[in-house]
């Protein structure tokens, strides 16, 4: 990898995630997914065949920077409000619990499997591979469910779940036996664990820093503040998890479901923005550079290894089809069938934890190679699958807890208690707005500074689930 930026490959790849969407969109028999259609450009661009585009030390970051994005996004996708308020909050606890519940019966399924695999001399550690086949993909998973618009329905929001479980706790165990293949049982196999405990404070720090100062007010108005502080937390927790030797994509996850803790009504807004930042560069790249980086000349060195793929194909939907027909009562057998071919789907754990067993000796290069091209197969083939057999019927949105549940009113404050307070002294719920103040019949515009007086009429907004707090702080308990 050079130093210096190589120019004609990054123009090349710019060309290649221009062109790539109009091209997949132009096929109307023939329609993939559009994050398949980058991987399978870059196959053709890559080492395997036309050898176009060189990595260098710029676009490596860009690749990564675009994968840490991806599950950032991943994270921020998660719907926290249904499990918090109203009378969403039994389906999304039943929704965690039967995706914690696929999930055993997933790892089960392949630790079985890799111990078959094992006697019969396919595979040299039982432990890592039962983890690769259990391992999910939710950086591929959202965009694949984001195009058919059901992300935001029970249905999607249960396969992301699922998804998130089986990536995340795989990522941390297959972290952990490296590590203690690597260096032996010791503290640095639980270096993992600071990562949590910093998430957690930054969480809290942001939560009652935002109290105090709305990143979302007129006074930054085109500075996409929020944006900022994305990029910010994502890259505190990726650097943390870098030093520690930790996967950069647990970090930049824990800094999705940060923000997703945080935002309100906020929130969508501030979605689209990072939207068009990742699925209009950072990720293309980086779908395109694991074409690019795939080389199937190894693959054809051992031509034993070629009947491993399919075999690897067949247990990664296996894995998945035995725990996903637990769906079947929720959601109908359609739907669990193609649930499981949604997340039979491999991408960046099976890619990681490829390199990692090679890196450990635990594959050969064409084995690898092997590994790679069944992630890539798997997700072009299985997403293409469940285009087939997938019935929309049924699939109905969740209701958005901060779309549409906005009060306006007009309240005479009752509380003595914050008679001649400004309105920054007063502890308000995140959210809530005083915008406009009437007093002795003139219309008074707020600021900080303006004190609630005995008499005082306010016009006030903000999210219906913070109504009853704001009602006690005006006319007390």
């Amino acid at each position: 990898m050079t130093e210096t930026i190589n120019y004609d490959s990054l123009l090349i790849l710019s060309i290649f995630a221009f062109i790539t969407p109009i091209i997949i969109n132009s096929m109307k028999k023939f329609k993939i997914p559009f994050v398949v259609g980058e991987i399978f450009v870059g196959i053709i661009i890559g080492k395997s065949f036309l050898n176009l585009v060189h990595e260098d030390v710029w676009i490596s970051f860009l690749s990564h920077l675009g994968l840490a994005y991806l599950l950032f996004l991943s994270g921020l996708e998660i719907d926290f409000d249904q499990v918090k308020v109203g009378k969403e909050k039994k389906k999304a606890i039943l929704r965690i619990l039967l995706s914690f519940l696929m999930f055993g019966i997933s790892l089960l399924i392949s630790y079985i499997i890799a111990r078959i695999l094992f006697n019969l001399q396919i595979v040299k550690n039982i432990s890592f591979t039962a983890l690769l086949f259990a391992a999910s993909a939710p950086g591929l998973i959202v965009p694949l469910l984001k195009e058919r618009k059901i992300l935001n329905t029970e249905y999607g929001q249960t396969i992301l779940i699922f998804s998130l479980i089986c990536e995340f706790v795989c990522l941390i165990s297959i972290t952990f036996i490296s590590s203690t293949i690597i260096y032996g049982f010791s503290y640095k196999n639980f270096l993992f664990i600071i990562l949590f405990i910093l998430a957690f404070l930054l969480y809290r720090s942001l939560k009652k820093f935002s109290r105090k100062i709305d990143l979302s007010t007129s006074f930054f108005s085109n500075l996409h503040i929020g944006v900022r502080a994305a990029f910010a937390l994502i890259l505190i927790l990726v650097t943390v998890s870098n030093k520690i030797g930790t996967e950069i994509v647990l970090g930049s996850f824990l800094a999705g479901i940060i923000f997703s803790l945080m935002l309100d009504k906020e929130k969508e807004e501030l979605k689209y923005e990072l939207d068009i930042i990742g699925y209009g560069f950072l990720i293309p790249i980086y779908f395109i550079m694991v074409g690019v980086n795939l080389d199937l000349t190894s693959v054809f060195d051992n031509p034993n290894v070629i009947f491993h793929i399919p075999i690897f194909l067949i247990i990664i939907f296996v894995v998945k089809l035995i725990p996903s027909l637990l769906m079947t009562f929720t959601y109908g057998l359609n739907k669990a069938i193609s649930g499981s071919l949604m997340l039979s789907a491999q991408l960046s754990l099976m890619i990681v934890g490829a390199q990692l067993a090679f890196n450990l000796k635990l594959i050969n290069s064409s084995e690898y190679s092997a590994f790679i091209l069944t992630t890539v197969i798997s997700c072009i083939l299985f997403p293409l699958c469940f285009d087939r057999i997938f019935k929309p019927d049924n699939v109905e949105q969740l209701q958005d807890s901060a779309v549409n549940k906005i009060s306006i009113m007009e309240v005479v404050p009752l509380n003595k208690e914050i008679y001649n307070k400004t309105l920054q002294e007063i502890d308000f719920p995140h959210g809530f707005r005083v915008f406009l103040i009437i007093r002795n019949g003139v219309e008074i515009l707020p600021e900080g500074d303006n004190r609630i007086m005995k008499g005082d009429r306010l016009i006030i907004a903000g999210l219906t689930k913070e109504l009853d707090n704001i009602l006690s702080i005006l006319n007390g308990k």
